[in-house]
């Protein structure tokens, strides 16, 4: 009965060491994530309209110079010079604008900076293509490109 009891204590120790140590590298490897997921931030040119974009479960956020905000729905002039700066409230996001050639992780407590400029008026699909959540389908939106 005695080496039966011992046995088991000599397993799950085991378990609980493995599951331990598998705890502390999880850890290690999930503080790191920020930087290892955080895009080169360039400068933003001189005169470049800027807009702040935040993704949020499952929208996203556009703040522009003026103060107006939209959700899902971008508008911005054409043959000009646009700077996107990304960042989320609370997961990792990845906005996707193909036709701009735009992809850009919204990482929370980072900044990331994406400038482009579109030469034709259009609307555009964008989406996010990092799985954020049971609703991550939802976070899809119009780009407007006017003159």
């Amino acid at each position: 009965m005695k080496d039966k009891i011992r046995k088991e204590l000599i397993f799950i120790s085991a378990v609980v060491a493995i599951l331990v140590g598998s705890a502390i590298l999880n850890a290690a490897l999930i503080s790191d994530i920020s930087s290892s997921v955080a895009q080169e931030n360039g400068s933003i040119p001189a005169g470049a309209y800027v807009i702040h974009v935040t993704g949020s479960q499952w929208v996203w956020t556009f703040t522009y110079p003026n103060g107006t905000v939209t959700h899902d729905f971008l508008s911005v002039p054409v043959n000009t010079t646009i700077a996107l700066i990304v960042n989320s409230t609370d997961v990792i996001h990845d906005l996707y604008i193909p036709q701009m050639d735009i992809q850009a992780y919204a990482v929370p407590g980072n900044n990331n900076t994406v400038v482009f400029r579109p030469s034709g008026t259009g609307s555009y699909f964008f989406e996010c293509v990092e799985y954020c959540g049971e609703y991550h389908y939802k976070m899809t939106g119009t780009l407007q490109v006017v003159a």
